[in-house]
């Protein structure tokens, strides 16, 4: 990112009036014999032109301090202009709301990752903050990042294939990465430089052509997806079986409540460990349905109902977003 030019001439400012306190103070140590005390006091009094000397100078150490003040007296006009354009430029504003965001940031556990805020990002954060979940969105252009905040969002402008940045986003304590951006080869990039990072990050990355799937996954993806591909396969459904599509957008929202699915992770203190899926769901009279059985051999259906729930098992959840909380609170799950 380019260093705004108010910035700049505000380092070089700082760097001016230090250079002429060095000099000074070993000019005079030099010259007059002070000591560095005596030196630093006489430099400084030169600089803002008080004229308070600790004792009368030599002819050279009065020539000398003719040079010090036209420095020092240059150098403080040259800060005191660099700060005002600084202060009205906003950046020190800017600089108090991005430390604030990377404290928020930094404070993040189990939370997701955004790469890449255009359509598909926005998609993404979109559904993440209606169903307020923590996450970070990383984008290189200063405008998404500038749309990410005037919306809520956490946001860091940077390149995303950088370790540093993925760091700064929480990718250690991140539950999971989603790589959105529209080009293959930085979505290559990313998911490699994340899965050297974290082994164990769940990580979903976006394929924008059929060829690179294979090279996602042997990237360290867990999933990948084409949003041309599920979106022609949707506009096919709709015209080869309209009803059919109607029919699941329909028990996806029931009357003006959104149904979500979730994963939810068994503990050993919940009360549905050693039930099977149809014991479980009998238990259940607040309107959430349990679909299925997610083992590391695979996912088990919710027709194969002999199934017992184990400690550590996930189970997938159908429901509004209000009975997937109760679940989650009278069954001890997370």
């Amino acid at each position: 990112m380019k260093t705004p030019e108010s910035i700049r001439h505000l380092r070089i400012a700082i760097i001016l009036v230090l250079s002429v306190l060095v000099l000074g103070t070993i000019g005079y140590m030099l010259i007059e014999q002070f000591s560095f005390a005596d030196a630093l006091y006489t430099t400084v009094d030169m600089m803002a032109t008080v004229g308070s000397m600790i004792r009368p100078l030599s002819s050279a150490g009065r020539m000398f301090s003719i040079v010090v003040i036209v420095l020092g007296v240059g150098s403080l006009l040259y800060t005191f202009g660099a700060g005002m354009e600084f202060m009205i430029e906003g950046h020190f504003s800017q600089a108090i709301r991005r430390r604030l965001m990377e404290n928020k940031i930094a404070a993040l556990r189990n939370h997701y990752i955004i790469c890449g805020y255009g359509r598909v990002g926005l998609q993404i954060a979109e559904e993440f903050a209606a169903a307020r979940l923590p996450f970070v969105v990383i984008d290189e252009k200063e405008s998404n990042v500038g749309n990410c905040i005037e919306r809520g969002y956490l946001a860091q402008q940077g390149d995303a294939t950088s370790d540093d940045v993925l760091r700064e986003a929480g990718i250690q304590h991140a539950k999971c990465l989603l790589v959105a951006t529209d080009n293959d080869a930085t979505n290559i990039s990313i998911t490699l430089t994340a899965r050297h990072l974290s082994s164990k990050l769940f990580i979903v990355a976006r394929a924008n052509h059929n060829e690179t799937e294979a090279k996602l996954k042997l990237a360290g993806a867990d999933r990948v997806l084409s949003p041309y591909t599920i979106g022609g396969h949707r506009m096919a459904n709709l015209a080869l079986q309209p009803g059919v599509m109607e029919f699941f957008d329909t028990i996806t929202k029931a009357g003006d409540v959104e149904l979500a699915v979730q994963e939810v992770v068994v503990p050993a203190n919940s009360p549905l460990v050693g039930k099977t899926l149809e014991e479980a769901q009998n238990t259940l009279s607040y309107g959430t349905m349990l679909v299925a059985l997610k083992r590391p051999s695979g996912v088990m259906p919710g027709s194969r109902l002999e199934a017992r729930i184990e400690a550590g098992d996930t189970i997938i959840v159908v429901g509004a977003l209000e009975q997937l909380a109760t679940f989650k609170q009278k069954n001890n799950v997370s």
